[in-house]
């Protein structure tokens, strides 16, 4: 990411559209802000996985009848992931703090989707 500003701003986004009732999501939902993180994350070399699991997920979302339990693997790993970059992040500023509202809001979500 280009500063902590942007950071913020995209996760303050993501964080708007997690806060949803997952049945309220469409597929349409959430995929300008998994272009974002892609577009953001393709630029390290240390966020590949995450970005292969973003693919992963935009393609679940565009299929047209994503499988849940699918959906559900791949928010699962991206909240793993999420807390790993959190603890990497250290403790200064905020990122990690966020980073870890981020990871345990993709859990939620994917915690959802037992009940769908």
């Amino acid at each position: 990411m280009d500063n902590h500003e942007e950071a913020t701003d995209l996760l303050d986004t993501t964080m708007g559209a997690l806060a949803t009732d997952v049945t309220d999501l469409t597929p349409q939902s959430g995929k300008g802000v998994i272009d974002q993180w892609i577009s953001t994350l393709s630029e390290s070399e240390n966020t590949k996985e995450v970005v292969a699991l973003l693919q992963q997920l935009k393609t679940q979302l565009e299929s047209g009848s994503p499988n849940p339990s699918e959906l559900q693997q791949i928010l699962v790993d991206l909240a793993t992931h999420t807390h790993e970059m959190g603890v990497k992040v250290g403790p200064e500023g905020d990122m990690a703090t966020r980073l870890e509202a981020l990871g345990a809001a993709l859990q939620t979500v994917a915690g959802q989707l037992t009940n769908v």
